[in-house]
């Protein structure tokens, strides 16, 4: 049985690992790290969210914000980030799926 589960989880993860959207999600960050901007964008906004969470310093929370509509308004980020959500959902949706079941198996 637990043979059977594994090879049925495998066929999902796969499912979603062979997918178009998770496959340029790859490519695209790849692209990404080797993008100085984008990279430079990334890790000051996670040192100020690092700053804002010790201080709640509302100057750094704009900050935040202008650099993230900054990171919004390149294209690579923007088609990562809509490639990932599908992913993401992709994911979500199997686990809600799972849990559904299991509700059901465990309740009814």
């Amino acid at each position: 049985m637990e043979n059977f589960v594994n090879k049925k989880l495998d066929e999902v993860i796969n499912c979603i690992i062979n997918s178009d959207d998770y496959k340029k999600c790859i490519l695209l960050k790849e692209k990404m790290v080797k993008s100085e901007d984008i990279t430079s964008l990334v890790n000051s906004i996670k040192k100020l969210q690092k700053q804002y969470v010790n201080t709640h310093d509302d100057d750094k929370l704009l900050e935040v914000k202008k650099l993230e509509k900054e990171l919004n308004e390149i294209p690579l980020y923007v088609s990562y980030m809509e490639h990932l959500e599908r992913v993401n959902q992709m994911i979500n949706y199997v686990k809600d799926e799972l849990n559904d079941y299991f509700y059901h198996v465990l309740n009814d």
